[in-house]
């Protein structure tokens, strides 16, 4: 038997099945004709064609038959054509065994030991974790951005280790380990303070303090504007350092807050961002710990809140410097700030200082150059002292016993270091150098040649179950519980599940799973057109992503029912997405639980402005790509790929009435080869027509070309089984009565992501004991990942 067919067995046992009632009669009376024992144009025989997930060659086979039947290719046009319905049954049942073929290979049944690399969001935790070192991934010296699989940035087989890539691991473990070692002299812990005359007004310190009122001179910044950024910041050394900026915020009454960024041009990175809202005397000092590379900087302290034309003349400064008193006024060409009685008329930042502390030590020597050398100064520095050093952080780093020839291969740089008269501390970074770059470091390993087996071993439990909850190395306890062997235990593995989530590193699975489930990277993949949506702004952007990020966090931290996911009576709010929502009494920059009624037309992920954004264009809603959203990521059951001949929607003659979206759509549908599949997509995609382009609520659509009135928007739409919505919050109420199949599509994605690999046909019914066992208890969240980790699926290779 093939390892293609070992992976997929039951798969194949299934496919045979529906090949013969399905797929043979289909292609006995359309293809064989052209494409069978007689006849077989481009070398294609179709009688024999079969399903065989090692075979690339045969498989391309099946793919191009989707495509030309798809696409009304094939059959020629003067054979018989098969109806539509029939073309949909087929290529659902092709993309079915493309797919099955697809995530078997990320299987790793059949291999001895299988290497599944770190993402770099938990390389970059494991380092902090490991070393104490925060080191910047995405910076300029970090490392590559990760690829994706269907939205899921750490699944084994994509993410692949080019030479390319592996001087940025070497260069990043050397940077790390000059950091966390102290083999330099220690640091020099210094504040660098910039006040209004070092930001801007420099000219003019001599003569406002011969005045002595040097005191009150502040920086104003306006909306969409900034101080400019000639006045580089030069970090000597790299570490972690603390910003602090004093400041007021001027807030017009019934406006929003003005809004600090402190922003790094030349590396496009920001440090500090909030909103202000601090009366003029009564200023507050906001305060950000980052780490910086050593190196010079131009920095902006930007007011992010949309405003005039930066460049223009009535948003500058004057030449001339300005204490922000009330004795004092901006010159006649200047915006003005306030009115008459001193009240703000502009969201305005006025600053008094910045300053830059750090870097910022704990100990010296570090605490990671403490453990590391745990023998001190006096300790007798000869190879055994070495061999025991790197046998105790190989052991952690690789998160697994170390074996006795591993460290005789690690040894090998220390013992060429000390041959050339290095120190041994010195050699031996060398040493520990080697491990940071090891595969063993950089992948989770599971499986022993010497041992096979079909499950994993406990120190391999605590790797899969750290990164699954935690995103990054196991803690002591785990450690601990691996060496005793009782890890795998059912009631010590709840036992664990609970701590963990009850920990707050389980906030990178708060985050990092329902990111990669839903596909938030997307949001602002297509910015908002600015004439269209000119209230659409970064701020807001990031509110969006917020807000579904806070309320996947609430569920799991309330332990409340996946049906939350679909319909809900709350949402996590801030003030700047409540204002966008149309919904008052939510004031300030943190999310918080807010309590929904029936006329904000809000609850459940779908009528989220992330999610109704990520599946618009920039320029108009996508009923389509909603729909197909939907049936990805909701219902576990996406629609084959499109036919590559598929005409944009029609543009309306001139002068005659506007259409919406939908009415366009449905002349779409009139074409027999496209009727079929979007009888299943549409549906569940213009039930959220009421939400624009940013999920804004709206009753007509604004349409641009045409004549007449805007049209009114019409959300409804019957479900393939026949159920019928009058809008998106009936079709909502459809989804929680079919609530079984979200719950099974969930697992499938969780299990996806903690497995870090598709979900083949073997795994389904271990998948659909768990979501049954789940459903006793209401599909609660927490609970779920508790019946998902003592499962045999979990203990799985």
């Amino acid at each position: 038997m093939t390892l293609g067919l070992l992976l997929a067995f039951g798969a194949a046992v299934h496919a045979d099945d529906a090949m013969e009632k399905t797929v043979r009669p289909f292609f006995a009376e359309y293809c064989t004709k052209c494409h069978g024992e007689k006849k077989h144009k481009g070398n294609l025989r179709l009688d024999t064609l079969k399903i065989d997930f090692d075979s690339p060659k045969t498989m391309g086979h099946w793919e191009e038959v989707m495509n030309r039947i798809n696409s009304g290719d094939m059959p020629p046009e003067d054979e018989p054509r098969p109806k539509p319905a029939a073309v949909a049954t087929m290529a659902e049942w092709i993309i079915g065994q493309l797919r099955e073929g697809e995530v078997a290979k990320q299987s790793s049944a059949g291999e001895l030991v299988a290497f599944r690399k770190l993402s770099r969001e938990e390389y970059a935790n494991t380092i902090r974790d490991l070393l104490g070192v925060n080191f910047d991934v995405t910076g300029p010296g970090g490392l590559p951005e990760d690829p994706d699989w269907k939205g899921f940035e750490r699944i084994g087989s994509v993410l692949t280790l080019s030479p390319s890539h592996v001087e940025k691991y070497l260069n990043a473990a050397d940077a790390i380990l000059d950091e966390a070692l102290s083999l330099r002299p220690e640091p020099k812990r210094d504040v660098i303070a910039w006040t209004p005359f070092k930001l801007r007004w420099h000219e003019y310190q001599k003569e406002f303090e011969s005045r002595g009122t040097a005191d009150q001179v502040r920086i104003e910044i306006v909306p969409n504007n900034y101080t400019t950024d000639s006045w580089p910041i030069e970090i000597k050394t790299t570490g972690d350092y603390a910003i602090r900026v004093k400041l007021s915020g001027l807030r017009p009454e019934g406006g929003r807050a003005p809004r600090l960024k402190v922003y790094m041009t030349s590396i496009d990175k920001t440090l500090l961002e909030r909103d202000i809202d601090a009366p003029e005397d009564k200023p507050i000092t906001v305060e950000a710990h980052v780490h910086l590379v050593a190196g010079r900087y131009p920095v902006r302290l930007i007011n992010s809140v949309p405003g005039p034309n930066p460049e223009a003349r009535r948003s500058r400064h004057s030449g001339t410097a300005t204490a922000f008193t009330t004795t004092h006024s901006r010159v006649p060409w200047q915006l003005k700030l306030t009115d008459d009685d001193f009240k703000p008329i502009q969201p305005t930042l006025i600053i008094d200082s910045v300053e830059w502390d750090g870097p910022i030590v704990d100990s010296w020597p570090t605490g990671a150059h403490q453990r590391i050398y745990f023998g001190g100064p006096n300790a007798t520095k000869d190879p055994a002292y070495a061999r025991e050093i790197v046998t105790r952080f190989a052991d952690r780093a690789w998160r697994r016993p170390s074996k006795p020839e591993e460290i005789d291969h690690l040894l090998k740089p220390f013992e060429k270091a000390q041959e050339l008269g290095l120190s041994f501390e010195l050699s031996v970074r060398n040493a520990l150098l080697a491990v940071l770059c090891s595969k063993s470091f950089l992948y989770i390993e599971e499986g022993d040649v010497n041992k096979p087996s079909p499950t994993i071993n406990d120190w391999e439990l605590a790797s899969r179950l750290s990164y699954f909850l935690w995103s990054t190395m196991p803690d002591q306890r785990l450690f601990d519980l691996a060496r005793e062997g009782k890890l795998h235990e059912p009631a010590t593995l709840r036992e664990q599940v609970r701590r963990m989530l009850d920990d707050p590193n389980a906030a990178a699975f708060a985050e990092s799973f329902p990111r990669q489930w839903l596909q938030l990277r997307k949001v602002g993949m297509f910015p908002p057109d600015k004439v269209l949506y000119p209230e659409y702004d970064e701020n807001l952007e990031q509110s969006m992503v917020a807000e579904t990020l806070g309320f996947f966090g609430e569920v799991l931290h309330r332990n409340d029912s996946l049906r939350e996911f679909l319909d809900s009576d709350w949402t996590m709010l801030n003030e700047r997405l409540a204002t966008h929502y149309g919904i008052d009494g939510v004031r300030g920059d943190q999310m918080r639980r807010v309590a929904l009624k029936p006329e904000d037309h809000r609850g459940g992920l779908l009528t989220q402005a992330s999610i109704l954004g990520l599946t618009s264009d920039g320029t108009r809603h996508r009923p389509v790509h909603r729909g197909v959203w939907v049936l990805e990521s909701i219902i576990g059951k996406p629609p084959p790929p499109p036919p590559a001949n598929v005409p944009a929607l029609s543009t309306p003659a001139p002068n005659t009435p506007k259409t919406t979206v939908r009415e366009k759509l449905e002349q779409h549908r009139a074409d027999p080869n496209c009727a079929a599949c979007h009888a299943k997509i549409d549906p569940l995609g213009v039930a959220f027509d009421n939400y624009d382009a940013i999920g804004r609520w709206r009753t007509v659509e604004t349409v641009r070309e045409g004549t007449g009135a805007n049209p009114t928007l019409d959300a409804s739409g019957k479900l393939p089984d026949g159920r019928a919505f009058a809008n998106g919050q009936e079709l909502k109420k459809l989804l929680v009565d079919d609530v079984d199949k979200f719950a099974a599509a969930f697992t499938s994605k969780l299990a996806t992501y903690a497995m870090r690999r598709g979900m083949t046909f073997s795994d389904r019914e271990i998948l659909k004991d768990i979501a049954a066992q789940s459903r006793a208890d209401d599909y609660r969240l927490r609970s779920l990942i508790e019946s998902f980790v003592t499962s045999p699926l979990f203990l799985k290779r």
